[in-house]
């Protein structure tokens, strides 16, 4: 397949190219180890809320034969790292490559200083091939680089900003593989904006030590997108109990929020556990309200979840989203793209794959029009993303705008 990649050729808001790329159905197995490096901001920004913002970072080396994502849970006063930008064009999986800035969204305004950890990237170490060849893969050679990081920790309390200077080592952790879908439902009624990025208190959602959290990567709720979720006070740290109280939600039209309304979900790995029997598990259903698109319009309804535990495979497939039409870009204001459709297979889940593939923004969501279908079923299929520009622009059909992960995984009894 052969689909136009559009970027910048020397600096964002530079000067634009697009080159012709052919892609093959890939797939890839992933090591049982993954590191952490700091995102430290190289520069001192003034960002203005909902506005995003590219922020430049001290270089990151990445080694060939990986993939990075942010770590979720917002990590600075200000705001989420969304997406990150490697140097020059983006590169290949197999390639030695390196990140020098970050897609930064602000929930409030104010100042980034020099320093400042706006984020943590994660690196997997991962071998790639054709998909039918995907099953006699090894697993992949991983590279743990040691060095000492010395940054500022930023957060917020009573409307205060503190910062603490901290010094740290660069981690690798093991991961079980072993996940948890945990619902986040609005505690209050809020009214929203197209565009207008929000905080929205929620019912609480308890961690537990050794977890990491990853969005869902699907829009559950019709007014908009659940991008990140938020920790009062100190950020704790992975190896701690934490407790999420606010959702960073993006409106993708006007409307209001209610409490007991759905927002989204977000996947709890655990890392650094070795049996999962040893695991917590919860038994209890869930009353909820889902919110979502359909053709008598907004469809508000009662629903019982049950909890959803799982065991995500170590090697899995990726999708490329092209754009299935023209359509004229706001910087900071989500846009509804069409894509070309892509078929989910059942008992599979999706989430993007990190660094910003088009010139003006970065993939944020799946768009989903209808009742969500459950993992389980078949019939899933993406028409529509959910796009964040960074700048005033267009994309055109045939434009490559981000590349999807999709991994299979098996229900666990409760």
């Amino acid at each position: 397949m052969k689909v136009k990649m559009v970027y910048w050729a020397d600096e964002i808001g530079g000067r634009i190219e697009e080159t012709e790329i052919e892609l093959k159905p890939f797939g890839y197995k992933m090591a049982p180890v993954t590191q952490w490096k700091s995102l430290v901001a190289d520069e001192d920004v003034c960002v203005e809320k909902g506005e995003p913002t590219i922020i430049k970072i001290k270089t990151i080396e990445v080694p060939e034969n990986t993939m990075v994502g942010p770590l979720h849970i917002m990590r600075h006063a200000l705001g989420s790292v969304i997406d990150v930008v490697e140097c020059g064009i983006p590169g290949r999986v197999e390639e030695d490559k390196c990140v020098n800035q970050v897609l930064f969204l602000p929930v409030e305004s104010g100042e980034i200083k020099k320093g400042d950890l706006v984020g943590v990237l994660k690196v997997f170490f991962v071998k790639t091939s054709l998909l039918s060849r995907i099953l006699n893969l090894t697993l992949p050679k991983i590279e743990l680089k040691e060095e000492i990081v010395e940054a500022y920790l930023s957060w917020r309390d009573n409307g205060n900003i503190y910062r603490e200077k901290f010094k740290t080592g660069v981690f690798g952790y093991s991961r079980s593989h072993i996940g948890i879908w945990k619902p986040v439902v609005a505690w209050e009624k809020v009214k929203v904006r197209k565009g207008e990025i929000v905080r929205i208190p929620i019912q609480e959602v308890k961690l537990p030590p050794n977890t990491i959290v990853v969005p869902l990567g699907v829009m559950l709720n019709a007014y908009g997108a659940l991008v990140d979720v938020i920790q009062l006070g100190k950020p704790s740290k992975v190896e701690e109990e934490k407790i999420i109280h606010q959702a960073i939600f993006m409106p993708v039209s006007d409307g209001i929020v209610e409490e007991g309304d759905l927002l989204g979900a977000i996947n709890v790995y655990y890392v650094d556990v070795k049996d999962a029997k040893t695991l917590p598990i919860e038994k209890e259903p869930e009353k909820i309200r889902m919110v979502y698109r359909s053709g008598e319009g907004i469809v508000s309804k009662e629903v019982t979840v049950k909890p959803f535990r799982y065991r995500r495979s170590g090697s899995a497939s990726w999708e490329v989203l092209i754009s299935k039409e023209n359509k004229k870009l706001m910087r900071g204001e989500p846009t509804i793209i069409a894509v070309n459709p892509i078929k989910l297979p059942k008992n599979t889940i999706t989430y993007p794959v990190s660094v910003m593939r088009h010139a003006y923004g970065s993939f944020l969501d799946i768009y989903l029009h209808g009742p969500p279908k459950k993992v389980e079923e078949e019939g899933r299929t993406i028409r529509k993303i959910v796009f964040l520009p960074v700048l005033d622009g267009e994309v055109k059909e045939g434009e490559l705008l981000g590349i999807l992960n999709i991994c299979r995984v098996s229900k666990l009894e409760t």
